[in-house]
């Protein structure tokens, strides 16, 4: 089985406490990291010579390299990546941020939590809408 989440996150400490939040819920298998743009783009350019899609990026903002929203400019214009759900997981709440996000096409927008415990809820909400709830493309 290939990747079903694609965590684009360039903090190490992020990462962590988000795949651990995935982890509690029993959901830890077949999340893949990259941690900058680059990296992001490359691993869905290697899928595009074979391989199973991810079924939700997780996408940060502000990333080296190449910045989230350039990232998901890049992936929504793309006709073989646009259907991928992407979501917006950054620690900003800007209203600029989140427009922004959305005239990109993201599919939703998540501040990250303040509190550790809330990141378990917020993997169990991902979790259950877009990897249980919801019809997605092959």
């Amino acid at each position: 089985m290939g990747c079903k989440i694609l965590l684009v996150e360039d903090s190490p400490t992020d990462a962590a406490i988000m795949l651990a939040a995935f982890e509690s819920i029993g959901y830890a298998d077949n999340i893949r990291v990259a941690q900058n743009g680059i990296e992001a783009i490359d691993f869905l350019c290697g899928i595009d010579e074979g391989g199973e899609w991810p079924s939700l990026i997780l996408l940060d903002l502000n990333l080296p390299k190449r910045n989230g929203l350039e990232v998901l400019e890049e992936i929504k214009t793309n006709a073989r990546w646009r259907s991928i759900p992407t979501v917006v997981f950054s620690s900003s709440s800007s209203a600029n941020d989140v427009s922004n996000s959305y005239w990109h096409h993201a599919n939703a927008y998540i501040a990250k939590p303040r509190e550790l415990s809330q990141y378990e809820l917020v993997a169990q909400q991902l979790h259950s809408f877009w990897l249980k709830s919801a019809e997605l493309p092959e």
